[in-house]
């Protein structure tokens, strides 16, 4: 195999594990700077109204914060979603999981991109005077970081997971964890309609980190080490 035959089977692109690695910490960072900033653990939208509403008025420079750093980690994802799927795509070009891995990137970003800017703007002094506001804006910010964001995310593991196992890309038991991870994350939408339910989308978020993390480690950028059998028995002798 000549040298630029090698160099056209590798995916060219910067490394999975920077914008995976900055998106964990960015998102971990603002759950560990909010109670400290503020007035304790965000509370839970289906607890009361006046619980609400003291907290915020009480977290004022920590909402502003939880949402600058969850905005950043919503970019990150951006990033890392563009590269990992531009890399499943080199290697499996005529598979329908690059494209579902894309589309959940994209909205798992938007979606957390959404929930800092609304947890900013319940950082501004004048919007805090407004009892019904805050509440609304409470369970925005929640659908879309909670069951909306999580359940997108459980798209994009799903499909690097399902197109890692297609092509032996990542070790047999790192490839069923993600798509059992997904299925958790995916499950999770549900909370909208059973409160319950909500407990699936710490499950599905935290694991969800964990995989991304190690499979931004473990997928290889060439398409000749790792391809299905069946691929390879086809290839003239």
């Amino acid at each position: 195999m000549t040298t630029q035959n090698r160099s056209a089977a590798r995916h060219v692109g910067p490394p999975l594990a920077l914008p995976a690695l900055a998106f964990v910490l960015l998102f971990v960072a603002s759950l560990v700077l909010g109670p400290i900033l503020g007035a304790g653990p965000t509370p839970s939208p289906f607890a009361g109204s006046t619980e609400a509403l003291t907290y915020f008025t009480d977290s004022q420079t920590a909402s502003r914060v939880n949402g600058f750093l969850q905005f950043d980690a919503a970019v990150a994802l951006g990033v890392f979603t563009a590269v990992a799927t531009s890399r499943m795509r080199f290697l499996a070009p005529h598979v329908p999981g690059p494209v579902i891995s894309q589309v959940g990137g994209i909205l798992a970003a938007v979606f957390l991109g959404l929930n800092g800017l609304l947890q900013w703007v319940l950082g501004q002094p004048d919007v805090l005077g407004q009892a019904a506001v805050v509440r609304g804006f409470q369970f925005l910010f929640f659908v879309l970081g909670g069951p909306a964001h999580t359940s997108a995310l459980g798209l994009l593991i799903a499909g690097i997971a399902v197109t890692a196992i297609y092509l032996r890309a990542l070790p047999r038991w790192v490839g069923v964890a993600g798509v059992v991870i997904a299925a958790i994350s995916v499950l999770s939408l549900l909370s909208m309609l059973v409160e319950p339910l909500a407990l699936l989308i710490p499950i599905g978020r935290f694991t969800g980190f964990v995989w991304i993390v190690a499979a931004a480690f473990i997928l290889p950028r060439s398409r000749e080490l790792r391809r299905p059998a069946s691929d390879r028995e086809q290839v003239p002798a």
